[in-house]
């Protein structure tokens, strides 16, 4: 639950900061994070001792007890607060949801009847106390164990602050049993191309039983399936799995890299550090920290890559915040992350903020809070990145967000459907794995698609690992850069839509590979098998990204983002020699098309020359239409066919 006044309880609780009390409430909330629970609970309830006032601590406490399901306990949290009296309408309002939470799972109806007419009915008037679950019979004064276990297990108590319960049309579905267990799943984190999911789950390991409802340590599994599906292959562990917690964990969106949280490792620096992994053909490096320009003596963890890898989001409750656990960032600039800034307001409150989400159009974050408004535990919100910085937040709504605590959300690339962590009644067990559509209204702003292909050896057909890249042609900045995997040649990434790209893939010792991808009116999902020729005579490439005016042999600006690829790749072979060939459609006469190919294979050779190389290493010759490689009966082909290629001649 939560209670949508909430800055009256920052008004009781921030009075007490600085106070020994609340440094052990602070310490309390470290052990929760770190999932020492049994320490947390002992810490609580020596602040109460010492505090009963503790606002704080006590809906902390109480949380933990639903959390752990022990009801006796959380009852006696319950009944604690809401003797506070109306005054205390925010204590009373939580002791009401301890209360009724606890009597429902122990079915006494007579209790719930009671907590009804002793403190929710005197108040159903009051803006405080509007429920989202009351009954038609409960509006006429029709008092039933019924209508009060739908609103004492939702624990919805609203304020005028104007967030009222207005449906919006969530309809999650259950990823199955190999992906969801009687254990908690969560975390969920995908490829670009939405077919292989990883998560991180507290099963018991291969061959080791746990006693019933008992939770091993995290770990990090993951399944392949097809996009949006509820029916995923079966579950496989990751090697870099120890017997220590592999806790938040975020996998880059080609699958390549994983970032994840460990927890008071001999050689961390804190809390909780964030360590990487990468996977190299079929092996997955050894996890190696992040280092102290990211981690710190604090709790870092729940990291999240942009989807160029440019940008890692992550929580931490370290100085420099705006109050409890804040969202920060790093940008990867000259091989290393540099110092993390705070996300600051609006984002980041006096409360925790954690579990941050960047959509893959760079713009949109989502985010879970206890500081902005919500309707109960732990919510989600998203915001958009503005011109003028981050819009004010949105909570993502009810029954999306409930009294529980909602968190880990995943957006998949093309911004249509979303997976999170979930506790629901209908589940597997504790947090389960579910997927949704996306209704419009908390979709990103900016859509994106994705390329998904593999590298070969022309002749061998072979998989290779090769370099991919991909430029932005009118600002021609690099807006992707990975690395296909050493093994299996494959590899995804994930680009924006609106825009125009070059995209080419090299590999040591072949000639580079030149793609384009005009995303500026579709949003074209990509398939590619890209073979690449050994550097060797007779072998071509052919320039996808040389634009020329029509009817003119003048090259366009954005051109040069491939020329200067192909002027870096005869530098790095300077015993080869080239013909720059011009190759033109049927459209016009033999001798016109002639005479256009030549010209602009000519302006090629020249801007080679003017970016250094000799010119005795290159020649340039017009086919004008005599070589098509496609039909000239069809538009497309008619494109395939005025091309610009590089040939290779000793």
């Amino acid at each position: 639950m939560k209670i949508i006044g909430w800055i009256v309880l920052q008004g009781l609780v921030w009075a007490q900061v600085g106070s020994p009390p609340h440094e052990k409430y602070l310490s309390a909330v470290a052990a929760a994070r770190r999932r020492d629970t049994v320490q947390a609970i002992q810490l609580l309830r020596e602040v109460l001792t010492a505090q009963p006032s503790h606002l704080r601590a006590a809906v902390y406490l109480g949380r933990l007890y639903l959390d752990k399901r022990q009801y006796s306990a959380l009852r006696a949290i319950g009944w604690s607060l809401v003797q506070q009296g109306p005054s205390a309408a925010v204590a009373q309002g939580w002791g009401v949801f301890f209360l009724g939470s606890a009597y429902t799972a122990a079915q006494q109806e007579d209790s719930l009847d009671m907590l009804w007419r002793r403190f929710v009915l005197p108040y159903r008037r009051d803006s405080l106390y509007i429920l989202r679950s009351v009954s038609k019979a409960a509006e006429k004064g029709k008092i039933s164990a019924a209508a009060l276990q739908g609103i004492a297990s939702s624990g919805l108590l609203v304020s005028d602050t104007g967030l009222l319960p207005v449906p919006v049309p969530f309809f999650p579905s259950n990823l199955g049993p190999n992906v969801n267990t009687p254990y908690s799943e969560y975390f969920p984190s995908l490829t670009a191309d939405s077919r292989r999911l990883y998560f991180t789950t507290t099963r018991p390991k291969p061959g080791r039983a746990l006693p019933s409802g008992e939770q091993s340590d995290e770990d990090i599994y993951w399944c392949e399936g097809e996009a949006r599906a509820v029916t995923w292959g079966p579950p496989t562990a990751l090697p870099i799995n120890t017997d220590k917690h592999e806790g938040a964990s975020f996998f880059s969106s080609d699958g390549q890299t994983v970032i994840f949280g460990m927890c008071h490792l001999p050689e961390g620096y804190g809390d909780c550090d964030m360590y990487v992994s990468r996977l190299h053909g079929t092996v997955w490096s050894k996890p190696v920290n992040l280092g102290p320009v990211i981690n710190t003596k604090y709790w870092d963890t729940q990291p999240c890559l942009s989807a160029d890898g440019k940008r890692l989001y992550f929580a931490s409750d370290r100085p420099g915040g705006m109050g409890g656990a804040d969202i920060w960032y790093s940008d990867w600039k000259d091989g290393q992350w540099q110092p993390p800034v705070n996300l600051g307001p609006p984002i980041n409150t006096r409360e925790d903020e954690y579990n941050p989400f960047i959509a893959a159009d760079g713009k949109t974050l989502y985010f879970g809070s206890t500081g902005h408004p919500g309707y109960g535990g732990r919510d989600m919100f998203f915001s958009v990145l503005t011109s003028l910085g981050w819009s004010e937040p949105k909570n993502l709504g009810y029954p999306f967000n409930t009294e529980k605590d909602e968190k880990s959300l995943f957006v998949d690339t093309r911004g249509e459907y979303a997976y999170v962590a979930l506790e629901r009644p209908e589940g597997k067990g504790r947090e389960d794995i579910y997927v949704f559509r996306l209704w419009p209204e908390i979709k990103p702003v900016g859509l994106a698609t994705y390329v998904r292909g593999q590298v070969i050896d022309a002749k061998s057909r072979a998989p290779l690992g090769a370099t991919i890249k991909v430029v932005d042609i009118e600002s021609r900045d690099t807006v992707r850069s990975l690395t296909s995997n050493q093994a299996t040649g494959e590899f995804i990434l994930s680009l924006p839509l609106g825009r125009r790209y070059a995209c080419f893939a090299e590999s040591p010792g072949y000639l580079f590979y030149s793609g384009h991808f005009d995303l500026s009116h579709t949003d074209t999902v990509y398939n590619l098998l890209i073979p690449l020729q050994k550097v060797e005579k007779g072998a071509s490439l052919t320039l996808r990204n040389v634009f020329f005016d029509f009817d003119k042999a003048t090259l366009r600006p954005e051109s040069e983002v491939e020329l200067r690829e192909v002027a870096r790749l005869l530098r790095e072979n300077p015993r080869w020699r080239v013909e720059v060939q011009g190759h033109t459609d049927s459209i016009g006469t033999a001798s016109y098309n002639q005479t256009l190919s030549q010209r602009r294979a000519e302006a090629v050779r020249t801007y080679l020359i003017e970016q250094g190389i000799a010119a005795e290493r290159i020649t340039a010759r017009g086919y004008g239409f005599t070589r098509p490689v496609a039909t000239n009966r069809t538009g497309e082909g008619r494109a395939l066919n005025r091309r610009t290629e590089i040939v290779f001649v000793e």
